[in-house]
């Protein structure tokens, strides 16, 4: 289920003797498995009914086995948890132990594990096959939720909130704005929304506060880094380039950047010519939901960029990852290589 179903059903008080929660917005994830924690064990019963493991080499399968099967001391509930699991990287012991955990929970205890970030997954959209054996296990036996980043939209309107309720203002416009540039990563804009709102100091957080404060990372805008390449305007490209060093980005990374948003907008080229929207583009390509907005992006600006100066800069930053890869470079070097490619592009 959702998070927010999962939310639901909590504050209905339906709960379940056994919670997993996966995905990559660990940001999200971990304050929710914290509430959840609280809730069903308050501060002044979790000394005796609270018991907490991590999943690295030293964790003890007995000890967590016994905190499973004990009784509450004074409680309604012994709550367990049990942070960082992935099924893969646990030793096959250790991984048949737990499979009976789960399967034998007494009602009187909840077990909460977290399998957050990208450890759990073998590629951007799937599951491990053991991870993907392990969880529909769980599911069985409990309630397994999945913290998946949010779309622009939906993480705009979270943010609108947190400002409102921080006693500042919005537009709806730039909050999607600021989602995109954090990539839809709660985490980050959690940490960029104090910065904002603690300047704002109850006024309004417009584009220009956003700009000038928010840290611009290679990720987020390696869309606008590509288009400028592809129309030529040198004295961006070099200024951000400069940025990205200063930064201390490796000249590999900004490459692949690029080479990323290169192919949102080859993607959105074919697309809009053979008639499909960006909505058909991002499902026929697998975007996740945080990355979305790239397409949307790439289908406005496609079309105003000559296809044989597209072709033609794949094939130049293509020849220059050959060539990183296969020479041996410092840094400085590595650089002037990103830097006569773009030039070579903007030729």
């Amino acid at each position: 289920m959702s998070p927010t179903e999962c939310g639901k059903a909590i504050r209905a008080k339906e709960y379940s003797n056994l919670y997993l929660f996966y995905g990559r917005d660990t940001g999200a994830l971990e304050p929710f498995m914290k509430k959840l924690v609280e809730r069903l064990c308050p501060k002044d019963a979790q000394f005796m009914n609270l018991h907490s493991f991590d999943a690295n080499d030293t964790l003890d399968m007995e000890a967590l086995s016994d905190a499973v099967q004990v009784l509450p001391m004074f409680a309604e509930r012994v709550v367990v948890t049990l942070s960082g699991l992935d099924i893969e990287t646990l030793p096959a012991q250790k991984a048949d132990i737990l499979r009976k955990i789960v399967s034998d929970i007494p009602e009187s205890t909840v077990l909460i594990i977290s399998a957050g970030g990208d450890k759990p997954f073998k590629n951007r959209r799937s599951l491990s096959e053991k991870n993907q054996r392990f969880f529909e296990r769980c599911q069985k036996y409990g309630t397994v939720v999945e913290f998946a980043f949010k779309s622009v939209s939906e993480q705009g309107r979270s943010i609108m909130n947190a400002v409102k309720n921080s006693g500042c203002s919005i537009s709806q416009r730039d909050a999607e704005y600021l989602a995109q540039l954090c990539l839809c990563e709660t985490a980050h804009i959690s940490m960029e929304l104090q910065k904002l709102c603690s300047y704002a100091n109850g006024g309004e957080i417009d584009r220009a506060t956003i700009d000038s404060l928010v840290i611009r990372r290679v990720e987020s805008d390696g869309f606008t880094l590509a288009v400028n390449i592809l129309k030529g305007n040198a004295a961006f490209v070099f200024a951000r380039i400069g940025e990205l060093r200063a930064q201390n980005y490796e000249p590999m990374q900004i490459l692949s950047v690029i080479n990323m948003s290169l192919s949102d907008i080859y993607r959105a080229r074919l697309a809009r010519s053979a008639g499909l929207s960006y909505t058909d583009c991002a499902k026929d390509f697998g975007y996740p939901r945080n990355r979305e907005f790239a397409v949307r992006k790439a289908f406005d600006d496609c079309m105003s960029i000559d296809p044989d100066r597209l072709r033609r800069t794949i094939m130049l930053l293509s020849d220059t990852e050959l060539r990183m890869k296969t020479t041996s470079m410092n840094d400085s070097a590595a650089y002037l290589a990103v830097e006569q490619f773009a030039a070579g592009a903007m030729a």
